[in-house]
């Protein structure tokens, strides 16, 4: 009796083992992905009908990379933040003949909550994000027809799936990203009278990538 009981603690204590490097505390991984940049513009309107309204061509596409961290808080609920960098060109037309782009070259921070189906025994997880993010645009600014706030505040939410292969986890994910404050900044450009509120909205393509503990 005294053999089958040190049997079943040896087992259950190499099981409980395993489940622990299978669900690290703490893990890091790549962030690689397509964006598409949806610019939403205010145009004031005047009343007169020779006035063009101000406008941005709806997709505006580019891409990101970065790192992510991942703490594991409970049982299929983990806190992720990290750091990625994106470029992308904006095209904002005036007039009907007038038209420029702005450049994006952002640095993202991110604060997460993910949300994964708790079963570890299939190779396909479903995942749920929630959380913010702070950007910080690099790009230089030279319009004298519009100027904008390098800082972006937004609310974040995706969809993903965590696939299992071999030593390596991949996790496709699709990414919205909304913005929340005013990036219009009043600087006596050209067509400050005519614009009001411009947020910068993000639909991102990504696939996280990080490595599972060893056995």
């Amino acid at each position: 009796m005294k053999k089958v009981f040190l049997a079943v603690i040896l087992i259950g204590s190499g099981l409980l083992k395993a489940q622990q490097q299978e669900s690290r505390p703490f893990i890091w991984g790549l962030d690689a992905g397509l964006v598409s940049q949806l610019t939403g513009i205010q145009s004031l309107d005047t009343g007169e009908p020779d006035q063009v309204r101000v406008a941005a061509e709806r997709h505006a596409p580019g891409a990101r990379l970065g790192v992510f961290g991942r703490w594991q808080i409970g049982r299929g609920f983990a806190i992720q933040t990290g750091l990625s960098g994106s470029s992308l060109q904006a095209k904002i037309r005036f007039e009907r003949n007038v038209s420029e782009n702005f450049r994006f070259v952002d640095l993202e921070v991110p604060l997460h909550f993910v949300f994964t189906n708790p079963n570890g025994h299939f190779p396909l997880r479903g995942s749920i994000l929630l959380g913010g993010s702070l950007d910080w645009n690099f790009a230089s600014q030279t319009s004298d027809n519009l100027y904008l706030l390098r800082e972006r505040l937004a609310l974040d939410a995706g969809l993903g799936v965590e696939i299992r292969l071999k030593k390596w986890k991949i996790q496709p994910e699709l990414l919205y990203s909304h913005g929340l404050n005013n990036l219009h900044d009043v600087n006596n450009t050209k067509y400050d009278w005519m614009i009001g509120r411009v947020v910068r909205d993000r639909l991102t393509v990504r696939l996280l990538i990080w490595k599972m503990a060893e056995p």
